[in-house]
């Protein structure tokens, strides 16, 4: 039986307004010079749905277990041996979240990356002619680590190794990172596309 909170039930009597998107900006935890992302979703969306907006918006290739801690509660994808909350049945705009409002997501427990989510505004959500409401990736800096950098603490290594040709390990790090990777680079307008694809295609 799963644990229950009362974040969803008190969010509820809470929520009044009329349907919304969040403009939320995500940042690493202890990595500089900060890695971070600002996106835009629908708060109709669910917690896994952000969940797979940010794997793309971090480059990740979505193999390993998520949470998303809010208040007391603990949200993860549905599974009968978790006694968290079910993020596929809670909805953003369930939570009851405004500017200023913080919440962390966790991503593959082993490497434990920890990711610092502030809710900066809430936008209405446009008119059948207007924009675009899906979400949409509207900025960032940096490349994500790569996926099994070993934390921060891995990441940090191989950054070094990286920057350096004549590190001893320079050539092992940069066969397994990739040619193309490039730890000071990010692409906004690929990864947006990559996005915006997703959304078209029943992928988020």
């Amino acid at each position: 039986m799963r644990s229950r909170t009362n974040v969803r039930a008190k969010a509820l009597r809470e929520r009044s307004r009329e349907p919304m998107q969040l403009l939320l900006r995500i940042t690493m935890a202890e990595i500089t010079p900060p890695i971070w992302r600002l996106i835009r979703v629908p708060d109709r969306f669910t917690l896994h749905q952000l969940h797979r907006v940010l794997q793309i918006a971090f480059s990740r290739l979505d193999y390993h277990l998520y949470a998303f801690e809010i208040g007391p509660g603990r949200f993860e994808a549905p599974d009968p041996k978790s006694e968290a909350e079910d993020a596929a049945a809670t909805r953003l705009g369930d939570l009851a979240l405004s500017p200023g409002s913080q919440f962390t997501y966790l991503y593959d427990f082993g490497d434990g990356w920890e990711h610092n989510i502030a809710v900066e505004g809430l936008l209405p959500m446009p008119s059948e002619n207007g924009p675009d409401w899906s979400p949409r990736l509207l900025d960032g800096e940096r490349a994500a680590p790569p996926e099994d950098a070993g934390g921060t603490q891995g990441f940090m290594e191989v950054m070094e190794a990286l920057s350096d040709q004549s590190h001893p390990r320079h050539k092992e790090v940069r066969d397994w990172a990739g040619t193309a990777y490039d730890p000071n680079k990010f692409d906004a307008w690929a990864v947006d596309h990559a996005l915006a694809l997703a959304v078209a295609w029943g992928a988020v």
